[in-house]
């Protein structure tokens, strides 16, 4: 099963609809966007991991990711994992719709993002399932019907209530990840973090790793680029960009940039 599109004018959507029937968890990217990401898991069990917070997942749940929200999925081996997936910006919905997206983003990084988990209200599982033939339709009954619908599905989940995550979010690596999100741009060194928070620098790498799946570095990395990407596409030149979001070495923030995006900066 393999159903995918991808408009750009005049909405950016990127829909896919994929099943693997023996899926290998290390194959699953730890990752953020410059986007919103809406997921629902039709078939397999596993945890996603937000910005530290842990929601266990099952058949017919549904996940929602703002934009620069760090994420991934611990699917469990040996059973089928299917589900929908669109990737989104704020242009895709309908204009009125951007006051239910605002809703959306008032919570905290990694807080209220699963919004059902195993009883997916009848109307949105019948939005859901007309995507899969949007690709038959000519590309301008395309755009038409992904703003509609796609706006539709905003304003169910943002008048729906987000049910919470395990408590992984109360240990340090949790913790640790709130404070990065709000000092995004202090450029604190890994000294500065353990003394911050009364550890060593080896206990606090070991446990940021353990609840968030990827190294402080690395997620600090991907975070200020993403950012810095936005802020570019805003029109903020590369160098400022850059030192916005902590990079006090250009060039640094230049490889980075390169390596995470694909291109240059000056080139997005």
């Amino acid at each position: 099963m393999d159903h995918r599109f991808d408009l750009t004018l005049p909405v950016s959507l990127e829909y896919h609809h994929y099943r693997e029937a023996t899926p290998i968890p290390s194959a699953f990217s730890r990752h953020c966007h410059d986007g919103y990401e809406l997921i629902c898991i039709i078939e397999g069990r596993g945890r996603f991991i937000v910005e530290g917070t842990a929601y266990d997942v099952r058949p017919k749940t549904v996940l929602f990711f703002r934009p620069h929200e760090y994420h991934y999925v611990d699917v469990r081996p040996g059973e089928p994992y299917e589900r929908q997936v669109f990737h989104f910006t704020r242009e895709s919905v309908d204009p009125d719709v951007g006051l239910f997206l605002d809703q959306l983003d008032e919570r905290p990084f990694g807080e209220g993002n699963r919004y059902a988990e195993g009883d997916l209200p009848p109307e949105f599982s019948a939005l859901l399932r007309g995507f899969d033939a949007v690709g038959n339709l000519p590309e301008q009954q395309q755009a038409v019907f992904c703003r509609t619908r796609l706006s539709d599905l905003i304003m169910m989940l943002a008048t729906s209530s987000a049910q919470s995550g395990n408590p992984i979010s109360e240990r340090l690596g949790g913790r640790v990840v709130r404070y990065l999100n709000e000092h995004i741009d202090t450029g604190e060194t890994l000294d500065d973090l353990a003394k911050r928070f009364l550890v060593s620098k080896f206990y606090l790498c070991r446990s940021f790793k353990e609840h968030n799946g990827i190294s402080i570095h690395g997620y600090l990395t991907r975070k200020r680029v993403m950012i810095a990407k936005t802020k570019i596409e805003d029109g903020v030149s590369a160098s400022s960009a850059a030192q916005a979001v902590g990079f006090g070495d250009y060039s640094a923030f230049f490889r980075a940039y390169r390596r995470i995006v694909g291109r240059s900066p000056r080139k997005t």
